[in-house]
């Protein structure tokens, strides 16, 4: 059976639509594996944040799904990115066990109110979680800034693949490589680059696009499928990994 990892708006619709709620289940019930994306948990938390009490037990109900899923969390783009070109890199403090504890915050909590208490227990990691929306808002004010700055550059003066490269220490990825073990994520930052030079604002018009690029980095495992309920065939049209987008129909 296919190993799938449901983007944001799947996970959203669990909560909201039943019919997509029985996909997912009938899909696991079958013999399916979900994986989990922590960039997905960030912007699922933010939307907690947002939702407040008036929605918390529907944002609940995804989380408690998710906590049946929380031996399959995948590591943060950064380290999968290290473990797949065997590089090295100075990584972040937040590891597989902080996205277990976020999870229970929210799964564990009857009401909005005591997850706002449980999240200043003592050795907490999320003290700072009822602060999700405003810390978001600056990592997409920070990220699309520096896709503005690549777009300013003339076209073909600049490689994507060549600037991460530059981001991992010994022994560094050489570009053509991280272009082909990341095809699909490069060629989405490409098309996102092109759009932007053509006069688009994606940090006004569509914010989403900064958790799909995180997302795209995971197909370099050939085993994950990209469970969605967008279309993305105008993004990504020749990298190899496109076949590996799908759809809730995917699931029978």
């Amino acid at each position: 059976m296919k190993t799938y990892l449901p983007d944001t708006n799947v996970l959203v619709d669990f909560g909201r639509n039943p019919d997509v709620k029985a996909k997912l289940e009938k899909a696991r019930h079958d013999g399916a594996k979900f994986v989990i994306a922590p960039p997905t948990l960030t912007e699922l938390s933010v939307g907690v944040v947002k939702g407040g009490a008036a929605h918390f037990a529907q944002n609940k109900e995804v989380f408690a799904w998710l906590q049946e899923q929380s031996s399959a969390i995948l590591e943060l783009p950064k380290p999968f990115m290290v473990e797949v070109l065997g590089s090295r890199t100075k990584l972040g403090d937040v590891k597989t066990h902080h996205q277990v504890e976020r999870i229970g915050l929210i799964a564990n909590s009857v009401s909005f109110d005591e997850f706002l208490q449980r999240k200043d227990v003592p050795n907490s990691a999320w003290t700072d979680i009822d602060k999700a929306v405003e810390i978001h808002d600056q990592v997409l004010d920070k990220e699309f800034d520096a896709l503005k700055k690549l777009a300013a550059l003339s076209a073909g003066s600049f490689d994507v693949a060549a600037k991460f490269c530059l981001k991992f220490d010994g022994p560094r990825p050489d570009p053509k490589v991280f272009r082909e073990r990341f095809s699909a994520a490069m060629e989405y930052a490409d098309t996102t680059i092109a759009r932007i030079r053509a006069g688009a604002n994606p940090r006004k018009n569509d914010p989403g696009r900064y958790g799909d690029f995180q997302l795209f980095f995971y197909l370099a495992d050939p085993d994950i499928h990209l469970l969605t309920r967008e279309d993305f065939s105008s993004d990504i049209k020749a990298s190899p990994q496109r076949t590996r987008i799908v759809g809730l129909d995917s699931l029978t």
